[in-house]
């Protein structure tokens, strides 16, 4: 495996301070991750301030390689969309080319399903749209407890669009969690993956939700490191390999069993003895 090409996702580390940003930094460089995913919310921790982070970058040679963001409910949707080109704009200057987007938490009702699903669809259009003015592309994330998450929402998503309005970020775990079968569905769309995410789930396990980060997201105990759940890892990754699949994977934890740089390290560990 081309260790290369493998990202570290930072914001468990924390997303509030710029301490919890050089504290990340620090610990992944030591453990030889060179790439790294952050989420939109730890770029204010720099006021937005292009030189101070790039400051970051080059002192721990270290390259963002994607941003993650995730749409907002209805009532949050104008001040989501005012603020979004001036974010896109700093992450543009970072040579960031990938964003993973997640839609909102919670579900579509069963009886208007559709109509659910295109409303949320003409919002992850509207936000691909405007990212793509900034030469990035958009690669949709399923994520369990929101609007997409089962297979039936992922295939609506992106049966109704091109591959070149939108991409498809799998997420190994949240798949599971969302009752899909990881193999089936990256396979399905292996031609449409920009990114990946990274970290493994038991079959059948609770995920474990511990409520909201400060960034927005859910947070999940449940996720494991690599290799010690029930993620078939040389499969996902042969799969995109047949389909010509060159971009970068994200590993990405929610909540370590002991400390974030202690699981950074088994994952890089378990990678790099990865033998396909």
């Amino acid at each position: 495996m081309n260790i290369e090409k493998f990202a570290y996702a930072i914001w468990p580390w924390g997303t509030e301070t710029r301490e919890e940003m050089e504290q990340a930094a620090k610990d992944i460089t030591e453990v030889g991750f060179r790439c790294f995913e952050s989420v939109k919310a730890a770029i204010y921790a720099y006021d937005m301030d292009l030189e101070a982070y790039n400051e970051v970058l080059k002192r721990n040679n270290l390259k963002p390689v994607s941003f993650y963001f995730h749409l907002p409910q209805k009532e949050d949707e104008n001040a989501f969309f005012s603020n979004l080109e001036n974010e896109l704009e700093f992450v543009a200057k970072l040579g960031v080319k990938v964003l993973s987007l997640q839609a909102p938490l919670g579900h579509n009702s069963k009886e208007n399903l559709k109509a659910d699903l295109d409303y949320e669809l003409n919002k992850v259009m509207r936000f691909a749209n405007t990212a793509r003015q900034f030469d990035i592309t958009t690669c949709l994330h399923p994520h369990h407890n929101t609007r997409v998450m089962m297979e039936n929402e992922i295939d609506y998503m992106l049966q109704n669009t091109s591959a070149k309005e939108l991409s498809f970020v799998p997420d190994t775990a949240h798949l599971i969690a969302g009752e899909c079968d990881p193999l089936v569905v990256i396979e399905r769309y292996a031609d449409r993956v920009g990114f990946t995410h990274l970290k493994d789930f038991t079959l059948g396990a609770d995920v474990g939700s511990v409520g909201l980060a400060s960034a927005g997201m859910e947070v999940y105990t449940n996720f494991a490191e690599l290799g010690s759940g029930s993620v078939d890892f040389k499969s996902v990754f042969k799969i995109l390999e047949n389909a010509g699949y060159h971009g970068y994977h994200c590993i990405e934890l929610d909540t370590a069993p002991g400390s974030n740089k202690e699981s950074a390290k088994n994952n890089y560990n378990f990678i790099k003895n990865l033998s396909l």
